[in-house]
């Protein structure tokens, strides 16, 4: 259980393709010692925190004084799932690359470059009292427990269907690391007309057809599906800047709902405790 601030060893980069804008992307990672994770891009500082997100459409993206950095979702999860609380990213493109889809080879180089912790504590948001954020069927909410608890409910039309993943020791999860972004066939031109998923291919997304999928590969898990949104879910959590602790229940959420949630949250400060 991690105690204590922490952040990366060394100095290392990644590059990647986009997944929205198509364009050939550079991540350079520093350790930093002031708390949370932070982008670089343009010159300008965004702390990867809720109260900065601008945009959830098909993924998260921060923004501060006209820069921008999108779908960092994936990446947040990698931070938490290797416990680095402080880090400094610097970006050279507007979003950060989706590599295979999943948070895995985020998650594969943080380890690499190894993880320094500080004596500073104030890593855990506990929650107190029960938040939700809703829209029609779709919800999400979080109330108190000393751990972190999370259930997922998915629908979809077949060959998806209803989905339903809870996960209990959420810090060891590999299956959920390693679930990769997925999309229906049939909604890709128009997300493509909208200008995104210009970088998408069978690469670094699921794609599900009319009546099975259509990675040649098929999936890497059975639940594979409700597992990254477990992932997407994790990574919008932790732009609270803390771990947070509380038993999650959602359903058909994303992230505008959950960023919503953070936002809930902070709104009252009876809601959590810090420490």
């Amino acid at each position: 259980m991690i105690k204590r601030q922490t952040t990366i060893n060394r100095i290392f980069r990644m590059s990647g393709i986009g997944l929205h804008t198509g364009r050939t992307v550079t991540l350079e990672f520093l350790p930093r010692r002031e708390p949370g994770i932070a982008f670089v891009a343009g010159g300008k500082l965004i702390p990867a925190r809720y109260d900065m997100v601008a945009d959830t459409r098909l993924s998260t993206q921060v923004a501060a004084e006209g820069a921008s950095v999108a779908t960092i979702e994936h990446l947040m999860a990698a931070f938490y799932f290797t416990g680095v609380t402080n880090c400094l990213v610097y970006i050279d493109g507007p979003e950060v690359p989706i590599m295979d889809g999943s948070a895995w080879e985020f998650y594969h180089e943080i380890w690499r470059a190894g993880v320094y912790e500080f004596p500073e504590t104030g890593v855990y948001l506990k929650v107190l009292r029960p938040v939700e954020s809703s829209h029609g069927d779709a919800w999400v909410r979080v109330k108190p427990l000393n751990t972190l608890d999370i259930t997922m409910t998915i629908e979809f039309r077949p060959p998806v269907g209803r989905q339903r993943k809870r996960v209990m020791d959420v810090e060891n999860a590999v299956t959920i690391i390693n679930s990769r972004t997925f999309v229906l066939h049939e909604e890709i031109e128009a997300i493509r007309k909208a200008g995104l998923a210009k970088g998408g291919s069978l690469d670094n997304a699921v794609v599900i057809g009319e009546d099975d999928i259509i990675n040649p590969q098929g999936l890497r898990y059975r639940k594979e599906l409700v597992n990254h949104k477990i992932l997407d879910l994790i990574g919008d959590l932790f732009t609270c800047g803390y771990r947070i602790l509380g038993k999650v229940e959602a359903h058909k959420t994303g992230h505008h709902l959950n960023n919503l949630l953070l936002r809930e949250i902070f709104a009252d400060p009876a809601n959590y405790a810090i420490y």
